[in-house]
């Protein structure tokens, strides 16, 4: 049976590259780590939809941290392979199968959620897609499965810290030109790509993202390099005091047994949309630490205003109420105007929530800021992270499936301590700049696999 399989054309070398790999002789593994909307998924899709019809049987799987994210695989595989009669997907078990009954092919679309559950019969191919958000263990299952078909497998991410997707980086790079010295295919290639080496993104946009991202973040979505933490907060548990508050309900609120009365205090108020939890936190101008919270979600506008009415009259003295009136115009700053609260709605823009959310960091990154031994605060601030858009625009955002509301409140909350609170000068001579390290920068690339990369079809 005849069919047309209609890959895109890649943007550079190292592109094709990644959409050859099971073309490349010798090779078994193919490590890639690139920068925001370099084209990752596309090229990892592009590469197993090239292998499905050459295959007579077997499974290619593609896993993403989160279903949603493995559905974008699904939907780019619908266009790059035939339709009806040939294929027929499945949206019910996202799968896609050839209706060819004398081959038995299935590409499936997991998460990597729970790992146990990608362990059991052998596959032909492997993506793990935005590796570097997935546990470790999810490569373990995968090497698993792989081990009686010698199949192949790719991992491809944005690094996120030196976890296990950096090892991997490490050694495939290390293997390959070792056996690039010894005149040897490689098993294993590692491929490093920068978002700039995508001609499809607006230069501007890169400069944009540069002028308004820390440079460690912009070193790491951009450029690609692995720095020795991926979280935008990386110090934010420096500022953790207490033992860890556990709820068994969902409404969670807390107090600090020692909170003076005479301080003054300022909350960060974020709104649930749908879903979304609504999330109060309280902050001490003074000792500048959180002193409460509160949240919560399924009730209306009014019922999380008379929350909040609740949760202010704890303290003798706010104030400002700081919250995010995104989305909802005027309604919520004419109904907290019916209330004796003092407040500011704040509507989020990339320049405003870049700045607030930079306010936090440096916060922690100072150690000026307590927070309480907080689970769910802990998760939002550890997945929190730079969302890139189709047009090449980025937001601070959870990850999709993942909420931010407490770090929104956060630096709701921060954003206000910070006008109220009393500014301090540091100096520095020139004497204690003295013997400062600079970090190296992470340089993957190599001029013997550079040649290779250029030469290699």
């Amino acid at each position: 049976m005849d069919c047309l399989i209609e890959l895109p054309e890649a943007h550079s070398p190292k592109q094709k590259m990644i959409m050859n790999f099971s073309r490349i002789p010798d090779c078994t593994e193919l490590w890639v780590a690139c920068g925001t909307k370099y084209g990752k998924t596309l090229s990892g899709v592009a590469s197993y939809c090239a292998l499905f019809p050459r295959l007579n049987d077997g499974i290619i799987r593609h896993v993403a941290p989160i279903y949603k994210q493995s559905r974008i695989g699904l939907r780019l595989a619908k266009r790059f392979l035939p339709g009806k009669p040939h294929t027929k997907v499945n949206m019910s078990d996202n799968t896609i199968k050839f209706t060819d009954e004398s081959k038995q092919q299935t590409i499936e679309y997991w998460h990597g959620q729970d790992p146990e559950i990608l362990e059991g019969e052998g596959v032909a191919f492997y993506l793990l897609d935005e590796a570097s958000k997935m546990k470790p263990e999810v490569y373990s299952s995968a090497r698993t499965t792989l081990t009686q078909t010698r199949g192949l497998l790719m991992g491809c991410s944005t690094p996120r810290g030196k976890g296990w997707f950096y090892g991997a980086c490490m050694n495939a790079k290390a293997e390959m030109l070792w056996c690039l010295k010894q005149g040897k295919n490689p098993t294993k290639i590692f491929i490093h790509a920068r978002t700039a080496e995508n001609p499809h993104i607006n230069p501007k946009s890169i400069q944009e993202a540069r002028k308004n991202l820390p440079d460690r973040l912009f070193r790491q979505y951009y450029e690609a390099e692995f720095n020795d933490s991926g979280e935008c907060f990386p110090f934010f548990k420096d500022a953790i005091v207490g033992a860890p508050l556990y709820f068994d309900f969902e409404t969670q609120l807390w107090f600090c047994d020692d909170h003076a009365e005479q301080e003054q205090i300022i909350v960060g108020a974020d709104w649930g949309k749908q879903e979304d939890f609504s999330v109060f936190t309280a902050w001490s101008v003074s000792s500048k630490m959180m002193v409460g919270f509160m949240r919560f979600r399924g009730v209306d506008y009014i019922s999380a205003i008379r929350n909040l009415i609740w949760f202010c009259g704890e303290y003798k003295h706010i104030l400002l109420v700081k919250h995010d009136k995104t989305g909802l115009g005027n309604v919520m700053d004419d109904a907290l105007g019916n209330t004796e609260l003092p407040f500011e709605g704040v509507t989020f823009t990339m320049k405003s929530k870049s700045e607030m959310v930079n306010g936090l960091m440096v916060a922690f990154q100072r150690r000026e800021i307590r927070i309480p031994n907080w689970p769910a605060m802990i998760e939002e601030l550890e997945s929190f992270e730079v969302v890139v858009n189709e047009i090449g625009n980025f937001k601070y955002s959870a990850p999709s499936g993942l909420h931010d509301d407490i770090v929104c409140s956060m630096f709701l909350g921060w954003f206000g301590v910070q006008e109220y609170a009393p500014t301090r000068m540091e100096i520095i001579s020139l004497d204690d700049l003295e013997g400062l390290e600079m970090s190296e920068d992470f340089k993957p690339s190599d001029n013997d696999f550079g040649n290779w990369l250029t030469t290699t079809k």
